[in-house]
C-alpha cells in the first residue's frame, strides 16, 4: 500500500521528468526535485540535515577520488594528443580485412574510449580521422557511421569506465570488481560488431573495400606510435586485476604515467598543462554536481520508502524472475530514448536494484546490464546522444546515422540476451581473480 511519503517520492520523480523535458539541466532538475521531496517528507530542517550529510559524505570519501584520478589521466592523454596515432596503428593491422577500416574504427574507438573513460571523446578523436579515410576508400557511409557510434559505446564496458565508477559510488558496490566485470562483455560486444561488419560486407561486397596488405615489419613498427597508451593501460589494469592497487591508486598511477610520458615525448608545455587543469577541473566539477544532485535524490527516494514499496508489490505479483527482468529492461529502453546514460543510472538504480537482487541476480551483473542499456539508449532515436555527437562531427543527416546503427543495435540486443541468459559472462573473470560477487 502506498503511503503519503511514497506518493511524495513518486511526485518528486514526476517533477524531475517535467523539469528535464522543459530543458532544465539534469543536475538542477534532480537537485530541485530531491530537495522538494525532502522538505515535504522531513521538513525544512530535515531536508537541510539530509542534504548536508549526503554532500559531505561524498566529497570527504577517499573512494570518491577514483573518478577525478581517471578524468585527470584521460585529460592528459587527450590534450597531449597521445592517442592520435591509435587509428593508424589499428589500420595497419586490420585494414586488409573486408570492412577492415570499420573494424579498425571499432577497436580504436573502444580502446580510446576506455582510456579516456568517455565515449564522446573517442567519437571526436577517432571519428575525425576515420571518416575521411573511409570516404577515401569509398566505404558505405551508413556502415562507417554505425561502426564509429557502436565502437565508442564499448568504452563504457572496457575499463576504466566512468559509468562503472559512478554506479559503484551510488550503490556501494566494489568499483574494482565492476571494472573487471566489464572486460568479457566488452570483448563479446566487440566480436558481435565485427561479425555485423563481415556480414554487411558479405551481403554488399562494395560496402567495405580492403585496404592494401601490410608486412609483418610494418605491423610491428606501427606499435611504436601507441606504446604510451599500451604502457598506461598495462599498468592501470594490471594493478587492478592483480590486486596490487585500488582503483583510486590505479587512476593516480595512470595520471602520473601519462604526465611523465607526455613530458618525455615533449608534448607537455605550460599552456597544455594549464588547459589540462582547466578541462579536467571543469569535467570533474560537472560530474560531481550531477552525482551530488543524484545522491540527494537517492536519499529522498530511500526515505520515501518507494523502492521497498515497489519491490514488495512487484515480488507479490509472483511473476517469473526472467519476466521481471525483461519488464525492467523495457523500461530502460524507453528511458534511454529520452535521457543520457548517467542520468538514467543515477535516477533509477535505487528503485530497480532491490528488485533485481530479490530475483537472485547480483549487483555486479546489474551494473553491466545497466551500462549496456545506457549505451543502447545512446544509439536510439529520438534523443540518442552518441548519434547526435557523431552527426555534429560527420556533418551528415541524423537519419543516416540512425540507419547506420540499426545493424549494430541488433547486435546489441543479441549481446544483451546473452548477458541475461548467462550472467557468468559478467561474473566469471572477477570470481577467477578472487573478487567477491555481490
Amino acid at each position: 500500500m502506498m503511503t503519503t511519503a511514497c506518493w511524495i517520492g513518486l511526485g518528486a520523480i514526476v517533477l524531475f521528468f517535467i523539469l528535464a523535458l522543459m530543458g532544465v539541466k539534469i543536475c538542477y532538475a534532480m537537485l530541485a526535485s530531491g530537495i522538494a521531496g525532502l522538505i515535504f517528507i522531513n521538513g525544512i530542517n530535515g531536508a537541510i540535515s539530509v542534504t548536508s550529510t549526503a554532500l559531505f559524505s561524498m566529497v570527504s570519501s577517499f573512494d570518491y577520488a577514483v573518478l577525478p584520478m581517471f578524468i585527470l589521466m584521460a585529460t592528459i592523454i587527450t590534450e597531449t594528443g597521445m592517442g592520435t596515432s591509435l587509428y593508424s596503428s589499428c589500420r595497419t593491422w586490420l585494414g586488409h580485412l573486408p570492412g577492415g577500416l570499420c573494424i579498425t574504427s571499432i577497436i580504436a574507438c573502444a580502446v580510446f574510449a576506455a582510456v579516456t573513460a568517455f565515449p564522446w571523446a573517442s567519437i571526436m578523436a577517432v571519428g575525425a580521422i576515420a571518416l575521411p579515410e573511409m570516404a577515401r576508400y569509398k566505404y558505405d557511409k551508413k556502415m562507417a557511421l554505425g561502426s564509429i557510434a557502436a565502437g565508442s559505446e564499448l568504452g563504457d564496458l572496457i575499463p576504466p569506465s566512468s559509468m562503472f565508477i559512478v554506479y559503484g559510488m551510488m550503490t556501494g558496490t566494489s568499483i574494482g570488481t565492476l571494472l573487471i566485470s566489464g572486460i568479457m562483455p566488452g570483448i563479446l560486444m566487440a566480436g558481435l560488431y565485427v561479425i555485423v561488419i563481415l556480414i554487411w560486407c558479405k551481403v554488399k561486397p562494395n560496402a567495405g573495400p580492403r585496404s592494401p596488405k601490410t608486412t609483418a615489419k610494418e605491423k610491428i613498427m606501427a606499435l611504436k606510435d601507441v606504446w604510451a597508451l599500451i604502457v598506461v593501460i598495462m599498468f592501470v589494469m594490471g594493478g587492478i586485476l592483480f590486486g596490487i592497487c585500488t582503483p583510486t591508486e590505479a587512476g593516480a598511477l595512470g595520471a602520473m604515467l601519462a604526465f611523465i610520458i607526455a613530458c618525455l615525448q615533449k608534448k607537455m608545455s605550460f599552456k597544455i598543462f594549464k588547459q589540462i587543469l582547466i578541462s579536467g577541473g571543469s569535467m570533474i566539477g560537472m560530474i560531481y554536481m550531477v552525482i551530488a544532485a543524484a545522491m540527494i535524490m537517492k536519499q529522498m527516494i530511500a526515505l520515501s520508502g518507494l523502492p521497498f514499496t515497489i519491490s514488495h508489490a512487484v515480488m507479490n505479483m509472483h511473476l517469473p524472475n526472467i519476466l521481471l527482468i525483461i519488464v525492467i529492461l523495457i523500461v530502460y529502453i524507453i528511458l534511454g530514448m529520452f535521457v543520457d546514460c548517467m542520468s538514467m543510472v543515477l535516477l533509477t538504480v535505487g528503485i530497480f536494484l532491490p528488485i533485481v537482487q530479490d530475483c537472485g541476480f547480483s549487483a555486479i551483473w546489474f551494473g553491466v546490464i545497466l551500462v549496456r542499456m545506457g549505451d543502447i539508449g545512446g544509439l536510439t532515436p529520438p534523443m540518442g546522444m552518441t548519434a547526435f555527437f557523431l552527426k555534429g562531427l560527420a556533418k551528415e543527416p541524423l537519419v543516416d546515422v540512425f540507419k547506420g546503427v540499426i545493424p549494430f543495435l541488433i547486435a546489441d540486443f543479441v549481446g544483451l540476451g546473452l548477458l541475461v541468459a548467462f550472467p557468468a559472462i559478467c561474473e566469471w573473470l572477477p570470481s577467477v581473480l578472487g573478487y567477491a560477487i555481490t
